[in-house]
């Protein structure tokens, strides 16, 4: 606590705290010696709390440092990196991060709204999520997560777009899709693999008829391969020179290029899973074991489809 008192002609401020050497200092004003008084008390019992001495390092720094020591470890690390990157493109990256409030994110989610789907901002909104977690939890700095307040985008509906058979036959001898892309999408129409599966493959991953791939999505899984796969993996460059990013950003291009509307590369790996069921007659469970899948809804949603067609085919 503070005291103040009148020595000679000047105002003396005395300030006693448990575990601090008592402070004095002498003013002429009451006035001053009071605000000095105050001002010194709270930094001291801040300083005791541990409040005054934390620097918030700013978002962009901290997140550098995000990348290097905690997605690294993650098997996203490449997904995650580049989401990372480019929320150090928002104006808000330059702000400590105790000054990212949910308003700041809440702001960012209705701009990135107009130009991505809500799966997407959600996507982002969990990297952020993450990251404030990692800030708090394990690197303790006393922030809140600006993430848990906010409202989040609904979900967009699952996609259900396959490639026709004309969309395909452009996609694989249209003159503008490159040796490497062709290759990338044969395989994915084949085996239904992810593509990060598909970059990660090498040809020492062939035992027999299956692909055994050591780094998936959720854990280390063997595929089951038609012999078309089996002939085409064999014949492919491998492994793939070429990311994620530039695959998808190259796809959307030849989408264009060839009057495509409203395709992605992911609907080349819903084609195959189709054809598992429809053409070489899989059910869910043997489906999922190529897929990868662990929860059978997705695969059900694809049954559901096709079961609908054939019994209109019928009535027809």
């Amino acid at each position: 606590m503070s005291t103040i008192r009148k020595r000679g002609e000047k105002w003396q401020s005395i300030i006693r705290i448990s575990g601090h050497p008592d402070i004095a200092k002498s003013f002429v004003s009451k006035t001053d010696a009071k605000r000095w008084a105050t001002l010194t008390e709270t930094k001291l019992r801040r300083d005791d709390a541990g409040i005054s001495s934390i620097k918030f390092p700013k978002f962009d720094d901290i997140a550098r440092r995000y990348i290097e020591e905690i997605s690294v470890l993650k098997k996203c690390h490449y997904d995650e990196r580049l989401t990372i990157l480019g929320l150090l493109k928002e104006s808000w990256s330059s702000y400590p991060i105790n000054k990212i409030k949910p308003h700041t994110i809440t702001k960012f989610v209705a701009n990135l709204a107009k130009s991505v789907s809500g799966s997407t901002v959600n996507r982002r909104l969990d990297v952020i999520f993450s990251m404030f977690t990692t800030f708090k939890r394990e690197w303790s700095y006393p922030v809140e997560n600006p993430v848990l307040s906010i409202r989040r985008p609904k979900k967009a509906e699952p996609r259900d777009r396959r490639l026709s058979d004309a969309e395909i036959n452009k996609l694989l001898r249209g003159n503008r899709t490159s040796p490497t892309m062709k290759s990338i999408i044969e395989i994915s129409l084949e085996t239904g693999m992810r593509l990060s599966e598909i970059l990660r493959t090498d040809a020492d991953f062939i035992d027999g008829q299956t692909l055994k791939i050591p780094i998936a999505k959720t854990e280390p899984r063997i595929i089951p391969l038609t012999k078309a796969a089996l002939v085409l993996i064999k014949n492919a460059e491998l492994p793939f020179k070429i990311s994620k990013w530039q695959v998808s950003k190259q796809f959307r291009k030849l989408c264009q290029g060839y009057g495509i509307k409203n395709a992605v590369f992911h609907d080349c790996r819903r084609n195959a899973l189709t054809d598992f069921m429809r053409k070489h007659n899989l059910n869910v469970p043997e489906t999922m074991k190529i897929a990868g899948h662990s929860d059978p809804r997705m695969l059900l949603r694809i049954y559901n489809n096709l079961e609908a067609h054939h019994v209109a085919e019928k009535l027809n």
